[in-house]
């Protein structure tokens, strides 16, 4: 029987008790995180409270890869290849019943249930034994549990469009439960409310605790292997800032996405970091971003990442379902309507066509016959023997997320050079010579905001998302004074077009279509683009569709009839 299996990265550490570090990488990912949680008293002692959290982030990640494939599969990046089950076969052609394991939400829902079930062990266990985890540290980690709770019911509501919504505690799935089913909409206004005001935690009805999601915290300062700390543990957990900024955007909050980007990319220190830079241009941006997740130029666009290691045991499904070579399936392809997008981008010399560096060679490769989509593969090797070793990052958020929040939002608030600046040759030149003052525009117009994003030893850090791969600026036809709104329409386009591009394969096409086509209420944004990737005659009974319902943008699966079959807790 085919399913996606989720065995990806087994967090389990040992703890030195006395010293508050933990054992070095080789015994990093040895034991199964199921044994972690056993039942009302797993949390007894401050090792299970720690080795709890690690168990919550082992279940997020899980399902880290289920989620890639099943919204790469609905865009229009993916397609089935001969090899392929028929489950897979299903989501393509929008035919999916409740019998597909590949679509099965029972993942997500094992991850929720393990962090509403952790969070009420760990309240307990600290009521119980007050000073045995600092505040500030109880804190960090509760704040961080809550992430994992939103990121994964907002990856719940993106791929299905609801999801049951609960926080009580509870040892396995109920079916016949009375929480409600919210819709995408509803499930954000919820989701926002939890990372902004939290939970609230008393005993004996005084009030002791009050937990949000937007506490930061260093869990590697926790860790380290021979002395060093090890960033791994905060490269997994979604970053405050940048889920808070991804909620106000569905949220339709523009203003605060801009403030919140803003801040976010400026306040880090670095002038360099996450400003999408000449640093990773070019052959680096494949090459190197997504095939080394502690190198030094990774630092520079990495956010927050699921991490993989062959050697300590850690894989993902990915290669197995992209690859051509043995032992690997060969299950899913790039399509030629995706292949074509990169096909016809005009380089910035003006005369040369091609997206060289995010198109064929790097994001898909001809491999004896056979188009291979391979940039979450590794670059470097996946056309070598060793490919079965080549188990890259997938990334929660980097660089260019936040840029096309960041523009989204600047071109709803109609701040359009602004925009087309972070879209095509970035904040220095390129954005000064269309200002019609000498002074830089809101929300550049702080003086240290400006040094941050324009200027560093004679060159301009922000490059621009399709500069820093040399290609030519775009921009609307419309009149963007006399036309505002059909200018905003068409920018928005561009950038819709832009992250299929910048963000293949990276879970984003399908939700920014998801998006795009809520704000201007227009499902032939989302219809066109997905229907191109079939042969004709399909492609009308897709298109048809997804005009005719906004449901049918999700995944459909009756999960009230259909209950999860999630991992015990025994």
């Amino acid at each position: 029987m085919e399913e996606i299996k989720m065995n990806k990265i087994i967090f389990a550490i040992a703890l030195i008790f006395g010293l508050m570090t933990f054992q070095g990488c080789s015994d990093f990912f040895e034991t199964n995180p199921d044994d972690i949680l056993i039942g009302d008293d797993y949390i007894a002692n401050i090792n299970e409270f720690y080795s709890g959290y690690m168990g919550v982030a082992a279940k997020v990640a899980d399902v880290a890869d289920q989620a890639v494939i099943l919204s790469e599969l609905r865009s229009d990046l993916l397609e089935p290849t001969e090899n392929a089950p028929q489950g897979l076969w299903e989501i393509y052609n929008y035919t999916n019943d409740n019998n597909n394991e590949f679509t099965n939400p029972s993942g997500f829902y094992d991850a929720i249930i393990n962090a509403n079930d952790y969070i009420s062990k760990a309240i307990k266990f600290k009521y119980e034994n007050p000073t045995a985890v600092n505040d500030d540290v109880f804190n960090g980690i509760m704040s961080a549990t809550i992430r994992y709770q939103i990121w994964t019911y907002l990856m719940l509501g993106k791929l299905y469009g609801k999801a049951i919504y609960f926080n009580d505690p509870m040892e396995k799935y109920n079916p016949n439960h009375n929480y409600p089913t919210l819709n995408l909409d509803q499930l954000v206004s919820e989701l926002l409310d939890l990372m902004t005001n939290g939970i609230s935690i008393s005993k004996n009805d005084t009030l002791t605790y009050s937990i949000n999601g937007m506490i930061p915290f260093n869990f590697s300062e926790l860790i380290s292997v021979d002395g060093t700390p090890d960033p791994t543990w905060d490269l997994i957990n979604p970053n405050p800032q940048c889920l808070k900024i991804e909620l106000d955007l569905w949220a339709g909050n523009y203003n605060s996405v801009i403030a919140e980007a803003i801040d976010f990319l400026y306040a880090d220190g670095d002038p360099q970091v996450y400003k999408v830079t000449f640093n990773e241009h070019d052959e680096k941006w494949t090459g190197q971003i997504f095939s080394s997740i502690h190198s030094y130029l990774v630092a520079k666009v990495r956010i927050n990442a699921f991490v993989y290691n062959y050697e300590n045991g850690q894989v993902n499904d990915l290669l197995k379902y992209f690859s051509n070579q043995q032992p690997n399936y060969y299950y899913l392809r790039p399509t030629q309507a995706a292949m074509n997008r990169f096909n016809n981008q005009l380089q910035r010399d003006g005369l040369t066509w091609g997206d060289k560096w995010r198109g064929e060679n790097r994001s898909f490769v001809d491999v004896n016959g056979e188009w291979v989509y391979r940039k979450l593969t590794n670059y470097w090797e996946a056309s070598k023997d060793l490919v079965y070793k080549t188990v890259d990052n997938i990334y929660m958020y980097r660089d260019a997320d936040i840029h096309f929040f960041l523009m989204e939002a600047l071109n709803q608030k109609h701040l359009f050079i602004e925009t087309e600046a972070l879209l095509n040759g970035g904040m220095g030149d390129d954005y000064y010579s269309k200002l019609d003052t000498s002074q830089y525009r809101y929300p550049f117009n702080n003086i240290f905001i400006q040094t941050a994003f324009t200027t560093l030893s004679g060159r301009y850090p922000n490059a621009g998302i399709r500069n820093r791969v040399k290609l030519a600026n775009i921009y609307p036809s419309a009149d963007s004074i006399l036309e505002a709104d059909k200018y905003c329409y068409q920018l928005d386009s561009l950038l819709l077009e832009e992250t299929c591009m910048e963000s293949n394969g990276e879970g984003r096409s399908l939700f920014a279509m998801i998006r795009h086509a809520k704000r201007w209420n227009n499902p032939s944004i989302l219809a066109t683009r997905i229907s191109a990737k079939y042969p004709a005659g399909k492609r009308e009974e897709v298109y048809d569709k997804l005009m005719a319902n906004e449901d049918h943008w999700f995944i459909e699966f009756d999960i009230k009839n259909n209950p999860p079959v999630l991992t015990p807790i025994e």
